[in-house]
């Protein structure tokens, strides 16, 4: 299990409770060649002990999200806040997800949103969910070559990352907040503006949002509204608008 460091500047507001609009199409959602996201989620013994969001069972949330604290790069074509916030509202509804209503669902999670363009080696690799010191074993690219190399492909550019940590709702404004999990979502910015990268990032990432992952995950953002995942000796392929659950460990509590 890896136990990366968490961080997540914490606000407490609203993230968009209201429907999100039907606009995804206005994004130019896919490129010539995207190649795989990969994603990884960590999870704490908090998180652990909660029931999975689904759509049959739906964990209600309130939130905020902090725009591009993850950096931005001069001369980057950057997307519409409020558009992006409102098209991760709809694809975490896909998920299981909902916006709390006040006095109709009671939220369980803050989600805290964030996003940007990521460089250094070594602040990659983590971003990724590789662990050098568990990971850089002699015969580690022969069990696992797919998401291994992939992963060290990715950390050698500037990457586009999106970050969504998840607190203890009652813990949330207070001075310990409880992180139950953080999903990571990470793609090559190569040839690419983040304004069209984060929507494709999104739905790639979609099913493995908030499940734990045991090594990082890759998910084909080629193809249009389906994904693939790809974990080890385990393979899930493709899904349309029934999103199947896949998911690896933040900071453990004490």
């Amino acid at each position: 299990m890896r136990n990366p460091r968490l961080f997540a500047v914490f606000v407490v507001a609203n993230l968009l409770l209201a429907a999100p609009p039907a606009w995804g199409s206005r994004f130019m959602l896919f490129s010539r060649v995207w190649g795989d996201a990969i994603v990884v989620t960590d999870m704490t013994p908090t998180g652990r002990a909660l029931t999975p969001a689904s759509p049959a069972k739906p964990v209600y949330f309130q939130g905020v999200s902090l725009g591009a604290r993850l950096g931005t790069i001069a001369g980057d074509t950057m997307p519409d806040e409020k558009k992006f916030d409102d098209f991760v509202v709809k694809t975490l509804a896909k998920q299981g997800y909902l916006a709390a209503v006040p006095h109709v669902h009671e939220p369980t999670l803050f989600l805290v949103i964030q996003w940007g363009y990521i460089t250094g080696w070594s602040n990659l690799l983590w971003f990724l969910g590789y662990d050098p010191n568990k990971d850089f074993l002699p015969d580690f690219l022969e069990i696992h070559p797919s998401w291994a190399e992939a992963v060290l492909d990715t950390a050698r550019d500037p990457t586009y990352g999106i970050m969504i940590t998840a607190f203890d709702f009652k813990s949330a404004n207070t001075r310990h907040p409880i992180v139950c999990w953080q999903t990571r979502i990470g793609l090559s910015a190569l040839g690419k503006s983040m304004a069209q990268a984060l929507p494709v990032m999104m739905v790639a990432a979609g099913p493995t949002i908030g499940h734990e992952t045991n090594t990082p995950v890759l998910s084909d953002a080629d193809i249009p509204g389906r994904g693939r995942v790809e974990l080890g000796e385990l393979k899930v392929l493709g899904y349309e608008d029934t999103p199947a659950p896949a998911a690896a460990p933040p900071e453990k509590q004490k």
